[in-house]
């Protein structure tokens, strides 16, 4: 039942496919009018969705047609939701349920990985209902402030067997990543909710700033609570138990920010002791079962006022991250937790039983046993590891891509005036940025004053005021304290260090630090209606819809109307066949296309006339397509063949729209279909549709010798709202702007029939559609075609030649996604062509939010190890919240998954290749070492002629093989 509400009048509408798209339009005026051509105010809208076979489709009209002010609520009940819901560049919209108890959408059958998933929009507020069941993250908000979650629940139904049932590792491994999962956004309020059973942190808010979560509980995650790079946060009057972990503080390298500034305080944290469950490889999975905190690499940290009490391993563990990899080469990461003050908390009965170690998850896992060794067989409430940094001689401060010193102003910092005071702390801690230049070195003379000493601010602080109880027989020799003397899980380092007496002297730590600081939220959002615009009526819609000329694309209608026909727009000259004949509009293809399950395509672009679209290459961004007038519609049919016969299934339009001052895209799939009398037409599908569909055909490139059969079970026409999964990112226009259409993807050949064979770029230009074009067209860069060997520029299937062409097939089918400004930027892995092969594009690099989409694997990409990499084990799933691309396709291309194996196995490393032996094992670990191996390291130790002075210049000798050390 799908009911639609005003707060000042009530509509009837029903629920058919085309009065729905009637009601649906795009960008109009800010005001509404009434039947007798008066306006009236734009007013809030409620949309009530109730359980029922068509719940599905309900929800992602009413997301797709919602503006700001408008409330979308889930009734009380139980909803079995197929796909995921998206808000994306929409602001001041209320998604509410009845009750956390009472109102449940299920994402089991879901072919989404998020359930819903918040993407650069502002005023979000989330309340009352649980998320339950996604294969991937429950709720997911990405590059957005203002957000609101308020008494929500991430759910995964089975959390209790992932510690009552030892079989059940692999199941609850499986399950999604993360419960509410805020990152890369401001201003974010987390409060009286809930997260049960995620696969790595139930409630985690990452690379973000200004955060509260509070009165939230977390249990049976592997993480209760996670800040990752999170800056001015706080946790408070949160409870933590059953857990893996309770509460984590992490910094890690290669993302987008640094964390600093953060609070946690009036939280309980108890009995976290759940074996870990996590895929190997996320940096949760190394988390000892027994943790109450866990501090790794974060900077300005206050624990205060916590009752932490009955774990296994430890309270409280402050560690650096050298304990994790020491090999970590990103220059502008810092190892060393600074500035953590630890006082007013209560401690009782920790390091009951510590973990024992698990060396498939890492050789970190060995600290608790390590830690123990010694301590004497005792356990401890806080430990620390003891590394402290060392000044490395590194000289000049870092800057930003203006070349200007980050601990100075620069008013034009990315060609806008938006930096009128130095990126640095108080200490003068460089603040990165992802865009910034890599350093020289690893700068850390600001953590020293002009004598060369360490500054004290810089120091662990334990305040006498923590108190710290043992009352069970397996805790009453504990420490109070630790300090380890373990910083490093290199070798030799790490036999010479267990060589050194540990210290459980806490004189060193007693005095406090000035309390952390944080800003007020700017919430509660207040939506402004007059800037969502107004719904059009019917009688608008169908006027514009149906005033078009003979003969003519409709760009009228298609500038601001959501027509229910594709007819309507005029764009075919047989409206039932949208693979030739065009009005107006000019043919094209692409060198490597997007893979949709063995579609094949027919794409055309229709631009205004007296318009043209102007040049742009990668020097204008990664992301960037010719540069399309307002007006412009791109169509691309979906078909499949079989027994020579080629069926229609769907068109989606791209269509570029004037918003007020701005622009938008708006992208809409229309679904062919059959009338009664046999005749085709397509008619636009807001909530998309799943279909089955065989195909038996040869691949329509006469330089490709392929033929592909099979079935498509799930092919998906994309619901409108998903379109946005893959259009959207901060470097592109608003809206589903254009991916494929990119200058070198376009410099090919094509035949235009009469016109004869011409390449396209210049086939546009000539007919006034294109400006700007290089006049040396030896300039203008190309794409190979990936899967023609040869066509990447070199000898057939040479090393050159298949790497330009899996680069040429990720860029197109990953890069989207996968580029600094692009919705996976979190992740850290960026696949554009022009890039440095190196740890962003995934060489060595360990994942970031991939959950159980790491497979089990380390490293995104390992030369060598094609089976051992997480990136081909993504491409060949078709597991939703595993496979990636995410959408798009549901069945594996074995072709290319075939390539991309070859050039890790075979062709890795090259010579713009980042240097690789982190992860190849060239380093003996002691999960590697022989009994010889071990005997000739600790003989090494025992010398005493292992002299290097500084962290750095130890993790370089540790990267050596030991003989050569």
């Amino acid at each position: 039942m799908f009911k639609q509400h005003s707060r000042t009048r009530s509509y009837r509408w029903a629920l058919s496919a085309l009065l729905s798209c009637i009601w649906l339009a795009g960008c109009g005026s800010s005001t509404s009018v009434e039947g007798d051509g008066s306006t009236a105010a734009p007013q809030a809208k409620t949309y009530l969705i109730c359980p029922g076979e068509n719940a599905t489709a309900e929800a992602l009209i009413a997301f797709f047609d919602a503006r700001e002010g408008d409330t979308i609520e889930f009734c009380e009940g139980h909803f079995d939701l197929g796909t995921g819901l998206i808000v994306n560049s929409k602001n001041g919209i209320t998604i509410k349920g009845a009750g956390i108890d009472k109102t449940f959408l299920s994402f089991t059958s879901s072919d989404s990985s998020e359930g819903l998933n918040i993407s650069h929009a502002d005023g979000i507020v989330m309340e009352g209902f649980t998320v339950q069941d996604t294969p991937g993250n429950a709720i997911r908000v990405y590059r957005s402030k203002y957000v609101t979650f308020r008494a929500v629940r991430a759910l995964w139904s089975d959390y209790a067997t992932c510690s009552t049932d030892p079989e059940a590792d692999d199941a609850c491994a499986h399950h999604g990543a993360y419960g509410l999962y805020p990152v890369e956004s401001r201003h974010i309020l987390i409060e009286d909710s809930e997260s049960w059973g995620a696969s790595d942190a139930g409630i985690y808010v990452g690379q973000s700033s200004d955060v509260i979560v509070r009165r939230t509980r977390a249990e049976y995650n592997v993480a209760g609570f996670e800040f990752e790079n999170t800056y001015r946060a706080v946790f408070e009057d949160n409870v933590a138990t059953n857990n893996v972990g309770g509460f984590l503080v992490f910094d890690l390298p290669g993302l987008s920010q640094y964390g600093e500034k953060n609070i946690i305080r009036r939280n309980k944290a108890f009995q976290n002791n759940m074996d870990n469950f996590a895929p190997i490889g996320n940096i949760v999975g190394i988390v000892p079962r027994g943790t109450g905190m866990l501090i790794l690499s974060t900077d300005n940290l206050e624990i205060y006022d916590n009752d932490i009490y009955e774990h296994d391993t430890l309270g409280i563990a402050v560690v650096n991250y050298g304990l994790a990899d020491p090999g970590e080469p990103d220059l502008k990461y810092d190892f060393y937790p600074e500035g953590i003050n630890i006082h007013g908390n209560r401690f009782r009965d920790n390091s009951m039983n510590m973990a024992e170690p698990d060396l498939d998850r890492g050789e970190a896992t060995l600290l608790p046993l390590l830690l123990r060794l010694k301590n004497l067989g005792r356990g401890a409430h806080i430990i620390w590891d003891g590394a402290v940094d060392e000044y490395n001689g590194c000289a000049p401060y870092p800057v930003d891509d203006d070349g200007i010193a980050l601990n100075q102003p620069n008013a034009t910092e990315h060609g806008e005036a938006d930096r009128y005071e130095a990126r640095s702390n108080e200490l003068g801690r460089p603040n990165y940025q992802r865009n910034d230049p890599e350093p020289e070195c690893k700068y850390n003379a600001w953590k020293f004053d002009e004598n060369g000493d360490r500054k004290p601010e810089l120091g662990l602080f334990i305040g006498e005021d923590n108190s710290f109880e043992n009352t069970m027989a397996s805790t009453l020799l504990a420490t109070d304290f630790l300090n380890a003397k373990i910083t490093t899980s290199a070798l030799p380092d790490l036999l010479l260090e267990l060589l050194n007496p540990a210290s459980t002297n806490l004189a060193p730590h007693r005095g406090s630090l000035a309390a952390v600081q944080v800003r007020p939220l700017k919430l509660p959002y207040v939506p402004d209606l007059n800037s969502a615009g107004a719904r059009p009526t019917e009688a608008q819609i169908s006027k514009a819809c149906t005033g078009g000329a003979g003969g003519k694309v409709n760009f009228a209608a298609a500038a601001e109307y959501n027509c229910p026909m594709l007819a309507q727009y005029g764009l075919f000259e047989d409206p039932s066949d949208p693979t030739g004949g065009a009005v107006g509009g000019v043919k094209y293809d692409l060198n490597t296309p997007l893979f949709t399950d063995y579609a094949s395509k027919h794409r055309f672009i229709f631009i205004p006339p007296g318009s043209h679209a102007t040049y742009q290459d990668h020097n204008d961004g990664v992301t960037a397509t010719l540069d399309f007038p307002v007006g412009t519609i791109i169509a691309k049919t979906f078909s499949y063949e079989k027994d020579g016969v080629e069926t229609m299934v769907e068109t989606r339009l791209l269509i570029k729209r004037r918003n007020g001052d701005d622009v938008v895209w708006m992208g809409l799939p229309y679904l062919w279909q059959t009338d009664e009398h046999g005749k085709r037409y397509a008619a636009l599908q807001i909530e998309g549709k799943k279909l089955s569909i065989d195909y038996d055909y040869s691949d329509h490139d006469p330089d490709v010798d392929a033929h592909y059969a099979g079935t498509v079970g799930k092919y998906e026409v994309p619901a409108a709202l998903h379109c946005l999964y893959c259009h959207a990112g901060d470097n592109q226009e608003p809206g589903t702007a254009p991916i494929g259409p990119k200058a070198r993807n376009l410099n090919k050949d094509f035949d235009y029939g009469d016109e004869g064979v011409v390449n396209q770029l210049i086939h546009l230009k000539a007919l006034g559609l294109l400006e700007g074009l290089p006049a040396n067209f030896d300039d203008v860069e190309r794409l190979p075609r990936w899967n023609v060997p040869g066509d990447g520029g070199d000898t057939p299937n040479s090393d050159a030649d298949i790497q330009h062409r899996v680069r040429a097939f990720f860029e197109v089918n990953c890069m989207h996604c996968h580029n600094p400004a692009g919705a996976g930027s979190n992740s850290g892995l960026f696949l554009d062509s022009y890039r440095k092969i190196d740890a962003h594009y995934g060489i060595c690099k360990r994942p970031v939010a991939a959950g159980k989409g790491s497979g089990g694997r380390r490293y995104d990409i390992i030369p060598g190890d094609a089976d051992g990499s997480i990136l081909p084990y993504r491409l060949a799933s078709t597991e939703a919240g595993v496979r990636m691309p995410p959408i798009a396709r549901t069945v594996a291309q074995g072709e290319v998954i075939n390539l991309v194996a070859s050039w890790i196995n075979d062709v890795l490393p090259t010579d713009d290749t980042y240097d690789y032996e982190s992860c190849t094992g060239n380093g003996l670990t002691l999960k590697d070492m022989t009994q010889a191996d071990f005997d000739k390291a600790m003989a090494d130790a025992l010398k005493g002629d292992f002299t290097l002075t500084s962290a750095d210049q130890r993790r370089a000798a540790a990267a050596q093989p030991v003989s050569e050390q």
